[in-house]
C-alpha cells in the first residue's frame, strides 16, 4: 500500500502547486501592466497626491479630533441614544486607526429634527462653536455623517477654524494608509475622485485658507484653473478605470482557469474586524497569514488554499470588510476585487457576535450584499458568529438558529463549520459523492487523485480491488464512466 500512499502524495502536491500557481496569477498580472508603465504614470503622481492631501487638510503629523456624533429623535432617520453612543464609538476608533490621530473630545449632540441647509440648530451650534473654538487642542473635527454637502462644509469649516472631516474623508484616509498592493493603490485613487471632484467648488469659491489647514492659490481661482483641473481630473479617473477594467478581464481568465480545474471557492465576508482573516486561518493553517485588531486591516482580496474533510480542496477568498453607511463610491472602487467574492459558489458571513452592536452590523452587510448578489447566492450564505470566547448574556439574542456560534482563536464549532461549508459547497457546485470498486493494479486511483478528491481508498475482501470514495464533478463521472466502463460501481 506504500506505492498507493505515494501516488497519493506526489498528485496532492501538484494539486497544490496548481492552486499556488492561480492564486499568484494576480500578481504576475499586476507586474505585466506595471512594466508597461501604466501604473507608475498614474500613482506617482505627485502634484495630484500633494494636492489631495491639501485640500483634505491631512497633516504628516496627524491631528487632535473631537468626534461629534448627531442624534436625530424624530422623524424617519431617528436614531436611539444607545445606537447614537455605538455609531460615537465607531468613529472615535476610526479616527485612531490613523497613526498619529487621537480622539481628545467627543460628544452625541441630540437634534429634533434634521435642519434644512444645516445640520445643527442654532442653539446647539452656538454652544459647539465656543466650545471648540475655546479649546487650543482641538485641531480637527469629525462630524459622524456619511457624506458632508458643500454648504454645510463651508459654514462649519468657516466658523470653527480647524478642519471638518467626514467619515467619507476618514475611511478614505484609512484606506490610503492600509493600501500596499498596487492594485489596493489603484482602487483607493479611483475612490478619490469624487471626492476630490466635489470639493472643487468650495475652491472656485475660495473657501479654503491656511487658518484651516487647506489649500489658498496665488492669483486666485478663476474659471481657467477649474477648467484645468476638471479636465485632469477626468483624465486621471480615465486612467485609473481603464487600468482596473483591464485587471478585472484578467483576473476573470484566472477564475475561469481555477474553476476549469474544478478548485471552489469560498469568498469570507462581513463588518470589518468581525475576524475574517483570523477565520480563514483557522479553516486553512495559513501561517502566513497575521490576522491585526484593526478597522480595515485587509484591503486587498486574497486567496488561501485549504482542505475540507472530505479531503476536498477549496480556496478561501478574503475581502475587504464593510461598514455602516459605506459610500457607493468605495464599493465601486473595489469592484475588480470584490469580484471573486461576488461570483464565489458558497460565501460566509462573519459577524463578531461579541459587538453591542453586532445585529444592527449584521444588517449592514446584508444590505450591502443584496446590492451585489443575486438571489441564488444570498441562499448560500453560511452565518458565522465569532468571538464566541467572549460571549456574555447580553448577547444572548443576538444569533440566529441556524447560524454557527465559533471561536477562531480557540477552535470552538470550527469543526461544525468546516462541515457546513463541505455540505454547501457538494451542492451548489454539483459535486457527487460515490464509492467505486477498482482494481488494485490499475491506473483508476491515480486518474481519480488527478480528476476527483479522494476520500478514502481502502483494500476490498477479495485483496485484488480498491474501495476508493471520492467526490468528483459530473463531468468527470461521466468521463470516468466512459474510459473504465467495465468498473463496478457501489
Amino acid at each position: 500500500m506504500w506505492q498507493m500512499s505515494l501516488v497519493r502524495w506526489v498528485l496532492r502536491c501538484r494539486q497544490l502547486d496548481a492552486v499556488c500557481f492561480s492564486l499568484q496569477g494576480n500578481k504576475a498580472i499586476l507586474r505585466q501592466i506595471s512594466s508597461e508603465g501604466q501604473f507608475d504614470d498614474v500613482l506617482s503622481d505627485t502634484e495630484q497626491n500633494k494636492y489631495l492631501r491639501e485640500i483634505c487638510s491631512i497633516p504628516d503629523c496627524g491631528h487632535q479630533v473631537f468626534v461629534i456624533q448627531p442624534q436625530v429623535k424624530t422623524g424617519p432617520n431617528r436614531v436611539s441614544h444607545l445606537k447614537a453612543e455605538l455609531k460615537l464609538d465607531e468613529n472615535c476608533a476610526l479616527v485612531e486607526t490613523l497613526p498619529r490621530w487621537n480622539v481628545v473630545n467627543k460628544a452625541v449632540v441630540p437634534l429634533k429634527t434634521p435642519v434644512a441647509s444645516q445640520i445643527f440648530p442654532p442653539g446647539a451650534f452656538t454652544r459647539l462653536t465656543q466650545l471648540i473654538t475655546s479649546r487650543p487642542d482641538i485641531s480637527a473635527v469629525l462630524l459622524g455623517v456619511d457624506r458632508l454637502k458643500s454648504d454645510e462644509f463651508l459654514k462649519l469649516q468657516q466658523a470653527w477654524a480647524v478642519p471638518v472631516f467626514d467619515r467619507y474623508t476618514i475611511v478614505l484616509q484609512i484606506f490610503k494608509d492600509h493600501a500596499k498592493s498596487k492594485e489596493a493603490k489603484l482602487q483607493v485613487a479611483l475612490a478619490e475622485i469624487p471626492y476630490i471632484r466635489s470639493r472643487l467648488s468650495q475652491i472656485e469659491m475660495g473657501s479654503y485658507d491656511q487658518q484651516t489647514g487647506g489649500v489658498q492659490f496665488a492669483g486666485g481661482t478663476g474659471d481657467t484653473f477649474i477648467t484645468v483641473r476638471r479636465q485632469l481630473i477626468q483624465e486621471r479617473e480615465s486612467k485609473l478605470k481603464r487600468i482596473l477594467r483591464d485587471l478585472k478581464n484578467q483576473r476573470g481568465l484566472l477564475r475561469r482557469n481555477r474553476q476549469r480545474k474544478q478548485i471552489p471557492s469560498v469568498a469570507v465576508v462581513g463588518y470589518t474586524n468581525a475576524g475574517k482573516t483570523t477565520v480563514i486561518k483557522a479553516l486553512t493553517g495559513d501561517s502566513g497569514l497575521t490576522p491585526r485588531n484593526q478597522l480595515f486591516a485587509t484591503l486587498d482580496v486574497t486567496a488561501h488554499a485549504g482542505f475540507l474533510p472530505n479531503r476536498m480542496m477549496a480556496v478561501f477568498i478574503d475581502t475587504v470588510g464593510f461598514i455602516s453607511d459605506i459610500p457607493l463610491d468605495l464599493i465601486n472602487a473595489f469592484s475588480a476585487t470584490l469580484e471573486d467574492a461576488v461570483l464565489a459558489d458558497v460565501i460566509v458571513h462573519v459577524r463578531d457576535i461579541s459587538h453591542p452592536d453586532s445585529a444592527a452590523q449584521c444588517d449592514d452587510v446584508i444590505r450591502t450584499l443584496k446590492t451585489m448578489l443575486s438571489p441564488t447566492q444570498m441562499a448560500n450564505i453560511i452565518e458565522v458568529c465569532n468571538k464566541a470566547d467572549l460571549l456574555t448574556c447580553n448577547h444572548a439574542n443576538n444569533f440566529h438558529n441556524d447560524s454557527f456560534l465559533v471561536s477562531a482563536t480557540s477552535g470552538q464549532g470550527l469543526s461544525d463549520l468546516r462541515n457546513e461549508i463541505q455540505d454547501v459547497l457538494i451542492q451548489s457546485t454539483g459535486q457527487l459523492e460515490k464509492t467505486f470498486r477498482i482494481p488494485m493494479d490499475g491506473e483508476h486511483l491515480s486518474w481519480l487523485y488527478k480528476e476527483a478528491t479522494v476520500k478514502s481508498a481502502e483494500p476490498d475482501s477479495d485483496s485484488e480491488h480498491l474501495l476508493v470514495s471520492v467526490v468528483i464533478s459530473t463531468a468527470a463521472y461521466a468521463r470516468f464512466k466512459s474510459q473504465f466502463s467495465t468498473n463496478r460501481e457501489k
